[in-house]
Protein backbone atom coordinates (compact mmCIF):
# COMPACT_ATOMS: atom_id res chain seq x y z
CA UNK A 1 0.00 0.00 0.00
CA UNK A 2 3.35 2.28 0.38
CA UNK A 3 3.24 2.58 -3.16
CA UNK A 4 -0.12 4.41 -3.43
CA UNK A 5 -0.09 8.42 -2.55
CA UNK A 6 -3.42 7.10 -0.76
CA UNK A 7 -2.15 4.22 0.97
CA UNK A 8 -4.85 1.99 -0.24
CA UNK A 9 -4.16 -1.31 -2.36
CA UNK A 10 -5.69 0.74 -5.32
CA UNK A 11 -4.18 4.29 -6.52
CA UNK A 12 -1.86 5.80 -8.51
CA UNK A 13 0.66 3.40 -8.84
CA UNK A 14 -0.87 0.28 -8.23
CA UNK A 15 -4.49 -0.39 -9.27
CA UNK A 16 -6.34 -3.70 -7.75
CA UNK A 17 -9.49 -5.12 -8.79
CA UNK A 18 -11.75 -8.12 -7.05
CA UNK A 19 -12.46 -11.54 -8.62
CA UNK A 20 -14.97 -13.83 -8.13
CA UNK A 21 -13.94 -17.39 -6.97
CA UNK A 22 -14.42 -20.20 -8.94
CA UNK A 23 -16.41 -22.15 -6.12
CA UNK A 24 -19.02 -21.18 -3.49
CA UNK A 25 -19.89 -22.11 0.29
CA UNK A 26 -23.26 -24.10 0.50
CA UNK A 27 -24.84 -26.24 3.78
CA UNK A 28 -26.12 -29.62 2.47
CA UNK A 29 -29.07 -31.06 4.12
CA UNK A 30 -29.13 -34.98 3.29
CA UNK A 31 -32.17 -36.27 1.45
CA UNK A 32 -31.96 -39.95 2.60
CA UNK A 33 -31.30 -38.89 6.52
CA UNK A 34 -33.58 -36.20 6.66
CA UNK A 35 -36.89 -36.94 5.66
CA UNK A 36 -40.86 -38.38 6.29
CA UNK A 37 -41.03 -42.04 6.33
CA UNK A 38 -39.14 -43.88 3.81
CA UNK A 39 -39.01 -41.78 0.67
CA UNK A 40 -36.62 -39.16 0.15
CA UNK A 41 -38.61 -37.29 -2.74
CA UNK A 42 -42.21 -37.04 -1.04
CA UNK A 43 -43.55 -33.92 -0.75
CA UNK A 44 -43.74 -34.45 3.13
CA UNK A 45 -39.83 -35.16 3.25
CA UNK A 46 -39.35 -31.90 0.98
CA UNK A 47 -41.33 -29.73 2.99
CA UNK A 48 -39.41 -30.91 6.01
CA UNK A 49 -35.92 -29.92 4.37
CA UNK A 50 -37.66 -26.60 3.56
CA UNK A 51 -38.39 -26.06 7.09
CA UNK A 52 -35.02 -26.02 8.23
CA UNK A 53 -33.56 -24.12 4.69
CA UNK A 54 -36.09 -21.36 5.24
CA UNK A 55 -34.79 -20.73 9.00
CA UNK A 56 -31.24 -21.15 7.81
CA UNK A 57 -31.36 -18.88 5.00
CA UNK A 58 -32.74 -16.19 6.23
CA UNK A 59 -29.56 -15.50 8.88
CA UNK A 60 -27.02 -15.65 5.37
CA UNK A 61 -26.54 -12.40 5.04
CA UNK A 62 -25.81 -11.24 8.49
CA UNK A 63 -22.93 -14.55 8.99
CA UNK A 64 -21.23 -13.55 5.09
CA UNK A 65 -21.36 -9.49 6.10
CA UNK A 66 -19.65 -10.36 9.17
CA UNK A 67 -17.03 -12.98 8.32
CA UNK A 68 -16.05 -11.57 4.90
CA UNK A 69 -17.08 -7.86 4.86
CA UNK A 70 -17.11 -7.08 1.58
CA UNK A 71 -15.14 -9.98 0.25
CA UNK A 72 -17.94 -12.08 -0.07
CA UNK A 73 -21.55 -12.21 -0.87
CA UNK A 74 -24.69 -14.34 -0.07
CA UNK A 75 -26.31 -16.42 -3.39
CA UNK A 76 -29.44 -17.69 -4.22
CA UNK A 77 -28.73 -20.34 -6.45
CA UNK A 78 -26.47 -24.01 -6.28
CA UNK A 79 -23.74 -22.32 -8.80
CA UNK A 80 -20.70 -20.26 -9.04
CA UNK A 81 -21.35 -16.29 -10.01
CA UNK A 82 -18.43 -16.97 -12.01
CA UNK A 83 -20.40 -19.10 -14.70
CA UNK A 84 -22.53 -17.78 -17.72
CA UNK A 85 -24.99 -20.51 -16.51
CA UNK A 86 -25.42 -18.32 -12.68
CA UNK A 87 -29.22 -16.82 -13.21
CA UNK A 88 -28.80 -13.21 -12.15
CA UNK A 89 -31.62 -10.53 -10.23
CA UNK A 90 -32.72 -9.52 -13.29
CA UNK A 91 -33.61 -13.06 -14.86
CA UNK A 92 -37.51 -13.35 -15.20
CA UNK A 93 -38.42 -15.57 -12.20
CA UNK A 94 -35.45 -15.11 -10.11
CA UNK A 95 -35.92 -15.46 -6.21
CA UNK A 96 -33.77 -15.42 -3.46
CA UNK A 97 -32.95 -18.77 -1.79
CA UNK A 98 -36.22 -20.65 0.13
CA UNK A 99 -38.10 -17.24 0.46
CA UNK A 100 -41.31 -18.87 -0.22
CA UNK A 101 -44.12 -19.96 2.08
CA UNK A 102 -45.88 -23.64 1.97
CA UNK A 103 -48.57 -22.34 -0.82
CA UNK A 104 -45.92 -20.50 -2.85
CA UNK A 105 -46.19 -16.79 -1.18
CA UNK A 106 -43.14 -14.60 -0.85
CA UNK A 107 -42.46 -14.56 3.15
CA UNK A 108 -40.91 -11.12 3.20
CA UNK A 109 -41.49 -7.73 1.99
CA UNK A 110 -39.37 -5.04 0.71
CA UNK A 111 -39.84 -2.90 3.66
CA UNK A 112 -39.32 -5.98 6.79
CA UNK A 113 -36.67 -5.03 9.38
CA UNK A 114 -34.14 -7.60 9.80
CA UNK A 115 -35.97 -8.97 12.84
CA UNK A 116 -39.45 -8.99 10.77
CA UNK A 117 -37.97 -11.32 8.18
CA UNK A 118 -36.47 -13.73 11.14
CA UNK A 119 -39.83 -13.79 12.80
CA UNK A 120 -41.37 -14.53 9.02
CA UNK A 121 -38.92 -17.16 8.31
CA UNK A 122 -39.83 -18.84 11.35
CA UNK A 123 -43.63 -18.71 11.16
CA UNK A 124 -43.26 -19.90 7.59
CA UNK A 125 -41.20 -22.67 8.81
CA UNK A 126 -44.06 -23.99 11.13
CA UNK A 127 -45.84 -24.02 7.71
CA UNK A 128 -43.94 -26.21 6.57
CA UNK A 129 -43.44 -28.64 9.65
CA UNK A 130 -46.99 -29.23 9.75
CA UNK A 131 -47.17 -30.16 6.25
CA UNK A 132 -44.48 -32.46 6.37
CA UNK A 133 -46.65 -33.87 8.70
CA UNK A 134 -45.09 -32.79 12.37
CA UNK A 135 -47.35 -31.82 15.47
CA UNK A 136 -47.74 -28.24 16.73
CA UNK A 137 -49.16 -26.54 19.24
CA UNK A 138 -50.00 -23.93 18.55
CA UNK A 139 -51.31 -22.25 22.07
CA UNK A 140 -47.69 -23.40 23.58
CA UNK A 141 -45.64 -22.22 20.20
CA UNK A 142 -44.09 -25.74 20.09
CA UNK A 143 -43.76 -28.37 17.59
CA UNK A 144 -44.65 -32.14 20.06
CA UNK A 145 -44.14 -34.47 17.59
CA UNK A 146 -42.49 -35.41 14.53
CA UNK A 147 -44.00 -37.70 11.66
CA UNK A 148 -42.69 -41.72 11.14
CA UNK A 149 -39.51 -41.76 10.04
CA UNK A 150 -38.43 -37.71 11.04
CA UNK A 151 -37.20 -36.73 14.24
CA UNK A 152 -37.38 -33.13 16.47
CA UNK A 153 -33.37 -33.48 16.81
CA UNK A 154 -31.33 -33.39 13.59
CA UNK A 155 -27.15 -32.46 13.50
CA UNK A 156 -25.18 -29.98 11.26
CA UNK A 157 -21.82 -30.96 11.02
CA UNK A 158 -19.36 -27.95 10.08
CA UNK A 159 -15.26 -28.36 9.86
CA UNK A 160 -14.82 -25.17 12.35
CA UNK A 161 -10.97 -26.31 13.23
CA UNK A 162 -12.99 -26.80 16.42
CA UNK A 163 -12.79 -22.95 17.50
CA UNK A 164 -15.93 -21.82 15.10
CA UNK A 165 -13.46 -20.33 12.34
CA UNK A 166 -16.19 -20.80 9.64
CA UNK A 167 -18.47 -18.35 7.36
CA UNK A 168 -21.04 -20.41 8.14
CA UNK A 169 -21.47 -21.18 11.39
CA UNK A 170 -23.38 -17.89 12.31
CA UNK A 171 -25.91 -19.00 9.66
CA UNK A 172 -26.10 -22.25 12.17
CA UNK A 173 -26.31 -20.69 15.36
CA UNK A 174 -28.41 -18.32 14.55
CA UNK A 175 -30.80 -20.97 12.94
CA UNK A 176 -30.66 -23.31 16.08
CA UNK A 177 -31.61 -20.23 18.46
CA UNK A 178 -34.62 -19.49 16.30
CA UNK A 179 -36.06 -23.15 15.71
CA UNK A 180 -34.88 -23.96 19.33
CA UNK A 181 -37.78 -21.03 20.28
CA UNK A 182 -40.56 -24.07 18.83
CA UNK A 183 -39.24 -26.99 20.42
CA UNK A 184 -36.77 -28.00 17.17
CA UNK A 185 -33.45 -29.21 17.73
CA UNK A 186 -30.62 -28.58 15.14
CA UNK A 187 -26.81 -29.44 17.34
CA UNK A 188 -23.66 -27.96 15.53
CA UNK A 189 -20.80 -30.55 15.80
CA UNK A 190 -17.67 -28.27 15.46
CA UNK A 191 -15.14 -30.60 13.74
CA UNK A 192 -11.14 -29.94 14.49
CA UNK A 193 -10.51 -32.08 10.99
CA UNK A 194 -12.19 -31.64 7.64
CA UNK A 195 -11.05 -34.73 7.31
CA UNK A 196 -14.01 -36.13 9.67
CA UNK A 197 -16.46 -34.39 7.71
CA UNK A 198 -15.03 -35.95 4.66
CA UNK A 199 -15.53 -39.47 6.14
CA UNK A 200 -19.21 -38.69 6.98
CA UNK A 201 -20.16 -37.76 3.33
CA UNK A 202 -18.42 -40.69 2.15
CA UNK A 203 -20.36 -42.78 4.44
CA UNK A 204 -23.47 -41.37 4.14
CA UNK A 205 -24.12 -40.60 7.56
CA UNK A 206 -24.22 -36.89 7.73
CA UNK A 207 -27.76 -34.87 8.39
CA UNK A 208 -26.82 -31.39 7.65
CA UNK A 209 -23.15 -30.05 7.10
CA UNK A 210 -21.42 -26.90 5.81
CA UNK A 211 -18.85 -27.11 2.58
CA UNK A 212 -18.09 -25.56 -0.80
CA UNK A 213 -17.42 -26.50 -4.23
CA UNK A 214 -14.88 -26.09 -6.40
CA UNK A 215 -16.44 -25.01 -10.07
CA UNK A 216 -15.46 -24.92 -13.81
CA UNK A 217 -16.36 -22.19 -16.35
CA UNK A 218 -17.89 -24.29 -17.79
CA UNK A 219 -20.97 -25.57 -15.62
CA UNK A 220 -21.68 -29.37 -15.16
CA UNK A 221 -23.98 -30.68 -12.83
CA UNK A 222 -23.28 -34.12 -13.50
CA UNK A 223 -20.99 -35.22 -10.25
CA UNK A 224 -23.11 -33.24 -7.39
CA UNK A 225 -26.44 -33.91 -9.02
CA UNK A 226 -27.06 -37.04 -10.89
CA UNK A 227 -28.39 -40.10 -9.78
CA UNK A 228 -25.33 -42.27 -10.70
CA UNK A 229 -23.39 -40.36 -8.09
CA UNK A 230 -24.78 -41.03 -5.18
CA UNK A 231 -22.54 -43.00 -3.11
CA UNK A 232 -22.30 -46.21 -3.58
CA UNK A 233 -24.06 -46.20 -6.96
CA UNK A 234 -20.53 -46.60 -9.10
CA UNK A 235 -20.19 -43.38 -9.98
CA UNK A 236 -18.84 -39.89 -9.23
CA UNK A 237 -19.54 -40.69 -5.24
CA UNK A 238 -20.58 -36.72 -4.89
CA UNK A 239 -23.44 -36.63 -5.29
CA UNK A 240 -23.67 -36.41 -1.24
CA UNK A 241 -27.72 -34.90 -1.13
CA UNK A 242 -28.81 -38.22 -2.39
CA UNK A 243 -31.03 -36.68 -5.06
CA UNK A 244 -32.50 -39.65 -7.31
CA UNK A 245 -34.40 -37.64 -9.62
CA UNK A 246 -35.29 -39.14 -13.54
CA UNK A 247 -36.46 -35.43 -14.87
CA UNK A 248 -33.04 -34.03 -13.55
CA UNK A 249 -31.20 -36.94 -14.74
CA UNK A 250 -32.01 -36.66 -18.21
CA UNK A 251 -31.71 -32.83 -18.39
CA UNK A 252 -28.63 -32.70 -17.09
CA UNK A 253 -27.36 -35.31 -19.36
CA UNK A 254 -29.34 -33.08 -22.11
CA UNK A 255 -27.27 -29.99 -21.41
CA UNK A 256 -24.03 -31.85 -21.92
CA UNK A 257 -24.48 -32.76 -25.21
CA UNK A 258 -25.76 -29.31 -26.46
CA UNK A 259 -23.16 -26.89 -27.76
CA UNK A 260 -25.83 -24.13 -27.67
CA UNK A 261 -25.00 -21.98 -24.97
CA UNK A 262 -28.34 -20.61 -24.63
CA UNK A 263 -29.80 -23.99 -24.53
CA UNK A 264 -27.48 -25.40 -22.35
CA UNK A 265 -28.46 -21.98 -19.91
CA UNK A 266 -32.12 -22.60 -20.04
CA UNK A 267 -32.08 -25.95 -19.20
CA UNK A 268 -29.51 -25.76 -16.27
CA UNK A 269 -31.80 -22.84 -14.98
CA UNK A 270 -34.67 -25.75 -14.79
CA UNK A 271 -31.97 -27.85 -13.14
CA UNK A 272 -31.55 -25.82 -10.44
CA UNK A 273 -35.01 -24.94 -9.60
CA UNK A 274 -35.70 -28.46 -9.30
CA UNK A 275 -32.13 -28.81 -6.84
CA UNK A 276 -34.16 -26.41 -5.08
CA UNK A 277 -37.02 -27.99 -4.73
CA UNK A 278 -35.52 -30.56 -2.79
CA UNK A 279 -34.78 -29.09 -0.42
CA UNK A 280 -31.01 -30.24 -0.47
CA UNK A 281 -28.75 -27.55 -0.72
CA UNK A 282 -28.69 -23.70 0.30
CA UNK A 283 -25.81 -21.88 -1.19
CA UNK A 284 -24.75 -19.40 1.14
CA UNK A 285 -21.84 -17.33 -0.07
CA UNK A 286 -19.70 -16.06 -3.69
CA UNK A 287 -16.27 -14.95 -2.51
Amino acid sequence: MGYNANHEISGDVIQTAKADFLGYGYIGISAANVLVRTDPASEQSRDLRKAIATVLAVYRETAVDSYFGESASVIDYPISNTSWAAPQKTDEGYRAAFSQDVNGNDIYTPDMTADERYAAALQAAIGFFEAAGYTYDEAAGQLTAAPEGAKLVYEAQIAANGVGDHPSLAVLTNAAAALSSIGFTLKINDLSDAALLSDMLNAGTAELWCAGWQATIDPDLYQAYHSSGIVGNGGSDSNYYNIDDATLDELIVDARKSDDQAYRRSVYRQCLDLIADWAVELPVYQR
